[in-house]
């Protein structure tokens, strides 16, 4: 007896079609061109994760707010780099949003307004060039804001020079993994970290070389941390060499990221203790 997918439980063509189009986007989109009801029961795999970066960089689109409307919804993971005035919008229609990267050189004293939106998601992990956000008046009421209170994962993607410029993440209630540049300044940075924030598993330092990896590479190369902070002596401390966008991208995706290998590495270097 022959069986054709008009025999199958829609639930079960449901299923196939989703994960199908959950192993890579690329996959996805084809998927998509096959008929509009495919479109629609794949949207949230197609439309999981937005790229807005550089105006090249944009996957699957530019987002209008005709777009937003439709499917803000479906969007988990957000890289946002264009035009900080529109992030107001987006963050607005996308309340499902649980990890942000938001890198757009802001470097005016006072906070951008789309903080307010941005302050209402649940977010899970947060990559953002901001470091006055976490400075001295922030407090740890502002630490129960819903973007903060299941916070686990934080990256500045800014150069500090000083503890008291980001103390604030002290508050954050589960933050696990923290990252930041590397620089031959950062020493004090992380030795209060480590030291203040109770639940931090493991704190990475990166240095870029560019935001594209050559084929083959990992997204992420270890590499010795700088003398400075070697003096630490915490088995906690990583330090990596990253293509920032790419390594966003397939961590959304749930690929072997820096934090994935960053814990892989604490872990190997734990038990040999």
């Amino acid at each position: 007896m022959t069986i054709t997918a008009s025999d199958l439980p829609f639930e079960l063509i449901q299923e196939i079609l989703t994960i199908s189009a959950a192993s890579s986007l690329k996959q996805a989109a084809m998927l998509s061109r096959i008929s509009r009801h495919v479109h629609e029961l794949i949207k949230p795999v197609l439309f999981r994760t937005l790229v807005c970066w550089d105006e090249e960089v944009t996957w699957p689109c530019e987002p209008d707010t005709e777009w937003l409307e439709s499917n803000g919804k479906y969007v988990r993971n957000l890289l946002w780099g264009i035009d900080g005035r529109r992030a107001d919008a987006l963050f607005n229609y996308c309340p499902n949003l649980t990890n942000v990267a938001i890198w757009l050189e802001y470097r005016r004293p006072d906070l951008p307004s789309f903080l307010e939106p941005l302050s209402r998601l649940r977010l899970h992990r947060l990559s953002i060039d901001i470091n006055h956000l976490f400075e001295g008046p922030f407090r740890q009421d502002h630490a129960q804001l819903p973007m903060f209170t299941n916070l686990t994962h934080l990256e500045l993607a800014v150069s500090c020079d000083n503890w008291e410029a980001i103390e604030g993440i002290q508050y954050l209630p589960k933050l696990t993994c923290f990252s930041l540049p590397q620089s031959t300044s950062v020493c004090s940075i992380v030795q209060n970290a480590l030291e203040r924030c109770k639940h931090l598993e493991f704190l990475v330092l990166y240095s870029g070389r560019g935001p594209r990896r050559v084929e083959g590479e990992e997204v992420a190369v270890e590499v010795s941390l700088l003398p400075e902070t070697q003096s630490i002596g915490d088995p906690r401390v990583v330090s990596f060499i990253c293509a920032y966008v790419e390594e966003w991208e397939v961590g959304a995706q749930g690929g072997r990221d820096m934090w994935t290998l960053a814990q892989e590495i604490v872990e190997r270097r734990t038990r040999k203790l």
